[in-house]
């Protein structure tokens, strides 16, 4: 649940980048859930829970006019942890919120490793990954947000894809 919350709020920097990665990764714990027989209750709070981040994508859409702050972007982050302890399969983390892991979580892995160990990794590489993309690749915010979500959109799929 850390991880979840921590790599979830790293990824709140670009107006619709946390809400957008938040409703493609539920989307696919929902069908993923579907496929392996999770209960109605929490495939229901998994429906709410998108269609209750769309009209708040819909004013954060750039430029924004609401935003999230830590809070929500927290709260997305728990929610999504505690939908994949529900599917019985912990690692299933990792590929269906492959992008949001590694946009927010590298950061701490970098800054950590550096604070602490006195190791310097990743160099040339910014954090988190949305504003390497942006600042040093040149992405406009809203391809960042596109670029990001058919990432995961198209990581999801193979993992629904592959033989159980």
């Amino acid at each position: 649940l850390w991880v979840s919350i921590n790599a979830t709020n790293c990824s709140d920097g670009v107006d619709g980048l946390c809400g957008t990665l938040t409703c493609v990764t539920l989307t696919f714990i929902g069908l993923w859930g579907i496929e392996t027989g999770m209960d109605s209750s929490m495939l229901a709070a998994i429906l709410l829970m998108i269609v209750s981040i769309l009209p708040y994508l819909w004013r954060n859409a750039e430029p924004c006019q609401m935003m999230m702050g830590d809070a929500g972007s927290r709260a997305f982050g728990l929610f999504i942890g505690l939908a994949i302890l529900k599917t019985g399969n912990m690692l299933l983390y990792f590929p269906l919120c492959a992008v949001l892991f590694l946009d927010g979580f590298l950061g701490i892995v970098k800054v950590s490793l550096a604070r602490f160990l006195k190791i310097r990794i990743m160099k040339n590489i910014r954090t988190p990954l949305h504003d390497h993309f942006r600042k040093n690749k040149g992405w406009s915010n809203g391809q960042t947000v596109m670029r990001f979500a058919i990432v995961q959109t198209m990581i999801s799929l193979v993992l629904l894809l592959l033989p159980r």
